[in-house]
Formats: C-alpha cells, structure tokens, sequence
C-alpha cells in the first residue's frame, strides 16, 4: 500500500493501530501541553505582555507625527490642530479636503471622488472622531460638521455610483443633476457601525443612527433612527422654538 500525506493524517485520526495509536497520542500531548509559570516569574511575564501591544502603539505614533500627519496635511486645503492619525487615509480623485480642530481617525480612512465635478469638497468639522474602516465618496459635497462620532465601517455616499438611466449606463455617460446630491451629517450626531448614508441624506444635530442601518432619507435632530431603510425608532422632547418637538413627533 502506497503511503500519501492524506493516508497517513487518515491513519492518524483513526488510530487504528499501536504506532498511530501511540502517534496520536504524541500529538495530542503536543498540541494541549503548558508549562507552568512560577510565580516569581510572572511580573516579568506581564512586563513582556504588555509591550507587545505598547511598543507598536508608540512606533505607530511616532510614524504619524514625523510621516504620516505632515503627509496627509499636503493632501488637504486646511489641517486644523491636534489631528489624530494611526494611518495614512488613501484619497483617490480630486476633492478638497477641509479639517477641523481634534480630529481623531482611529484607523483606515478612504475618501474618492470621479470625473464628475470640477471642486467636489470634504468638510470634517472640529472634534470629530472617525472609525476604522471609513468609506467616503464624495462627488459634490459630504459636510460632517462639529462633534460627530462615526463608527467604524460606515459608508457614505453623495452618489451610487452609476447613473439612474439606463442609456446613459450603457453610454458611460456623466450622471445627472439629481443623481449627486451632497450629504450633511449635523453637529453633535453619532453614527453607528456599518452604516450607510446614501445621496442627498442629511442627519439631524444630536440624531443617533442605529448600527448596519441604511439611511435614504433625512433624519429629523435629536432622533434616533435604525432599519434598513431607517426610520425614527425615537423621539425625545429636544430644545428648540415652539412647535419643534411636534415637527419632530410627526416626521416619525
């Protein structure tokens, strides 16, 4: 009998006979095995633990400010103070980018743009912060004012990418008017992981979008919003003029 890699796992699993018996056993010993710490050498232990996750933490701060801040800062039309990167955002196309103070980008950020229109523009406002794993597009213009926390894998968009008319699919040709319509997520607002924002969205101040929710219309300030399409799950009595909280009740 020829003996192949496969035959002999096989014979392995089964066991089944005194040599793989004793095999299997060896392997298993191998694979469940630990070695005892003393005592005396677990403050050691810890020490070394813990640097594992401090040393490259450090490095990568020490790589944003002599290299991947002041590069980034090249790629915007203003920078304002105290921006927080861990890596390099990929801004692919023309949009001009627009940062506020504190900004903090906790991990990896993408910002595209097409052929579409001349100066398509990105506003991050002051204080924001920006999940891992962010995707903007930005054809027109997606505005995300003061104060605004962005989950990680959210998705926003001010077009869907291709045009509504079918002809001008097959064409390959520009969109029209009505199918870039910019975004504007207000002061104060908190986006929930795995979101999507779709065209001509506009999220209240202080409004919560629910987690993996999609968002094709406007969300009323001071709401909380969740589904696919998102509706008003909530709506609490928010400062405003009077009338404002019945405006509110019966947009959900």
């Amino acid at each position: 009998m020829t003996l192949t890699v496969e035959s002999v796992v096989l014979r392995l699993k089964r066991g089944d006979s005194p040599f793989f018996r004793a095999c299997r056993k060896a392997l298993k010993f191998c694979f469940t095995a630990t070695i005892p710490v003393p005592q005396t050498l677990k403050p050691a232990g810890r020490l070394f633990y813990e640097l594992r996750f401090y040393i490259p933490t450090l490095w990568a701060r020490v790589k944003s400010l002599i290299y991947t801040t002041p590069v980034f800062c090249c790629r915007c039309e203003s920078v304002g103070k105290r921006l927080q990167l861990w890596s390099l955002p990929s801004v692919r196309g023309h949009a001009l980018l627009y940062i506020g103070d504190d900004v903090r980008f906790s991990g990896s950020l993408a910002v595209s743009s097409g052929r579409f229109c001349d100066r398509p523009i990105l506003r991050i406002g002051s204080r924001t912060f920006v999940g891992h794993n962010v995707s903007i597009t930005c054809n027109r213009e997606v505005v995300i004012e003061d104060d605004v926390l962005i989950a990680g894998n959210c998705k926003i968009s001010d077009y869907d990418g291709h045009p509504a008319s079918l002809d001008t699919r097959i064409a390959n040709g520009l969109p029209g008017a009505d199918d870039i319509r910019p975004v504007k997520i207000c002061r104060g607002a908190w986006i929930g992981a795995g979101v999507f924002i779709s065209k001509g969205v506009t999220i209240g101040e202080g409004s919560v979008v629910g987690a993996n929710s999609v968002v094709t219309h406007d969300v009323p300030p001071f709401c909380v919003a969740a589904g696919s399409p998102a509706r008003v799950v909530k709506s609490p009595n928010p400062p405003g003029p009077p009338g404002f909280a019945k405006a509110v009740s019966a947009a959900a």
